[in-house]
Parts: C-alpha cells; structure tokens; sequence
C-alpha cells in the first residue's frame, strides 16, 4: 500500500513539474521545435534508439550463450523490453525491471533462476561500466573546458569518486571471487530481527555470485565482447543530441556533447518520479542552458526522448497484450 502512495504522489509531482515547465516555455514553441527537424529528423532519431535497444538486447544475449543458453533473440528481446518497460514506469533509477526479465527468461525456458538472475546482472554490471566511461569522458572534459557553479563541479566530482569506487570494488569482488555480498549476508545475520530471513536467503545469495564469477574468470572473452557492443550502444546515446540538433541546423562540440552526456546521467541518478518525469525535462533546461541551448529546444528535445522511451513502453505493452500476459509465463517443450 506505502508503494502505491509512493507512485502515485510521486506521479502527480513530476506531473505537475512537466505541465509547468511546458507552460513557461511555451508548448507551442516546443511543438514548432519539433516541427522544424522534419519527418526524416524524426525516422533518424528514432531508429538511432531502437538500435540502441536491440544493442542491448544483443548484448545480453551473447551473455546468456555463454552460459550455454542459446535462445532467440525473439526471447531476449521480449524479455528485455518488459524489463525496461518496469523499470521505466516505477520510480527505481532503471533497475526495477531486473528481476522481472530474468524471471521470464527463467519460467518460459525452464532455466535455473540464479543462473539466469546471474546473467543479468552481469549485463546490467557492464551496461553501467560502458555509461560511467562515457560519463568520466564528459566529466573530464567539463572539468577543464567550462567554468561552471562550484555546486556542480563538487557534485560531479563526488558522484564520479562514488560510482567509480563502487563499480571498482564490484569488479575486483568478480574477479577475485571474493563473495562481497554472502560476507555481508553473514554480517547481517547478526542482527536478530533479519537472522532468519538472511539464513535463509544466505545459500542463494552465494550461488549468485558463484555463478556471476564465472562471467569474469571463465568467460572473460565473451564478456569483453558484451562490454564492447554495450559502448557501441553508450556512443549511440552519447550523439542523441547531435542527432537531434543537426536537423536544427545547431553542430555540438565534442566537449559540449560530453558535458551534456555527463549531467544528464547524473540527471538520471536522482529520479523518483516513474520515469523521471518532470525532473528529466526540468534538468534537461538547465543542462541544455550551459550550452547556450533555448529552453524551449531543450524540451523539444527532452519530448523526442520521451517519444522513443514510450515506444519501447508500447512495444512491451504489445507483447503482453498479443500473448496474453499468461503466454510470458507459459513454458515451451
């Protein structure tokens, strides 16, 4: 029920952000923004993101295969796009959809959960490492190029120290196999009111992790090939600007792409509305302002983006509703 609340307030919110927003920009503005990169600006930008999706999608398959689970990418892809489209829609920071792919995968091939929860979270492991080298790039170069708040240059620099030294000792933990999170199970099996739960969940929590091992130990070479196809996806976002202003007639730097790279992740680390919504399109205003970027191009902009996520959001919605949200769960021979 405190879920729920917590949607539902956070929804109105970023609602009520959005519909301000538009207001003071003019949504005729932004619509005539729209207007002027034309239908061919618009085929462009959107199949720039769902060749970032299949990317993705590709990636995670090649990890599966690896641990001997050859599916069609058909599969994957439903499961992937579902995945997205939950964590797209709840307040999570685009991780709530995990657990959810990984379960379809698992019920639907009759597969072993923690092996396939493994692979998941191998492949969100290297999406986030090709999105944090793409955001130290853009970090870097702002840093030396711009002469920004002191406020943002102490937030960019705790965040990178923070996220680089979180996904540091991660990748030592798989590399070394040092069972990072079954040690902290066990540390947590001291407090009473979770010795049970974590007893119990504890074996699990270790098979996990053996199984994410092998990823890094035993195939380390078709990891290496999923991270490689993961930037190719992160250098396709990492241009969605450029795309997008180029059919308005405007070319970004290099270091202008990487600032605007760099702030909107970070942008997106803060989400706690379904989607970011409203902070997205509040943030994309002030970071596209460092630019010398109009605010009602910004939103123009910020509205394209949200035009391909939905799709995403409908192409998994479609799925549901032409298998039949049973058809998900239904097991093949």
């Amino acid at each position: 029920m405190k879920g729920k609340i917590v949607i539902i307030i956070s929804t109105v919110v970023g609602l009520t952000v959005l519909i301000l927003i538009f207001y003071l920009a003019g949504i005729q503005n932004v619509f005539f923004e729209i207007s002027q990169i034309g239908l061919w600006g618009a085929v462009v930008f959107i199949a720039n993101a769902l060749f970032i999706l299949f990317l993705f999608t590709l990636s995670w398959q090649i990890i599966l295969s690896s641990y001997g689970y050859r599916l069609t990418f058909r599969d994957v892809f439903a499961a992937r796009v579902i995945g997205f489209a939950v964590s797209y829609l709840t307040p999570s920071m685009y991780i709530g959809g995990e657990p959810l792919r990984a379960y379809i995968i698992s019920k639907r091939h009759h597969l072993p959960m923690s092996r396939v929860g493994a692979t998941v979270i191998v492949d969100k492991f290297l999406e986030l490492g090709a999105g944090l080298f793409f955001i130290y790039l853009g970090s870097i170069w702002t840093l030396i190029e711009y002469s920004l708040p002191r406020q943002i240059y102490l937030t960019l620099f705790t965040v990178n120290i923070v996220f680089g030294a979180g996904m540091g000792m991660l990748l030592i933990n798989f590399l070394y196999e040092s069972k990072l999170f079954t040690s902290l199970a066990t540390l947590l099996e001291r407090i009473n009111p979770l010795s049970k739960i974590i007893r119990k969940i504890k074996p699990e929590i270790s098979k996990l992790e053996d199984h994410v091992f092998l990823a890094f130990n035993q195939h380390r070479a078709t990891t290496l090939l999923a991270f490689g196809i993961k930037l190719g996806a992160g250098l396709l976002v990492f241009i969605k600007p450029a795309i997008f202003f180029y059919f308005l007639e405007t070319v970004f730097k290099l270091s202008e792409l990487a600032l605007l790279f760099a702030l909107t992740h970070l942008l997106l680390v803060l989400q706690f509305t379904p989607g970011a919504l409203g902070i997205f399109e509040l943030g994309e205003v002030g970071i596209f302002k460092l630019v010398g970027i109009e605010p009602n191009k910004a939103l123009a902009f910020s509205l394209m983006v949200r035009v391909t996520d939905l799709l995403g959001v409908g192409v998994a919605l479609s799925l549901v509703v032409h298998l039949g949200w049973k058809g998900f769960w239904r097991k093949r021979g």
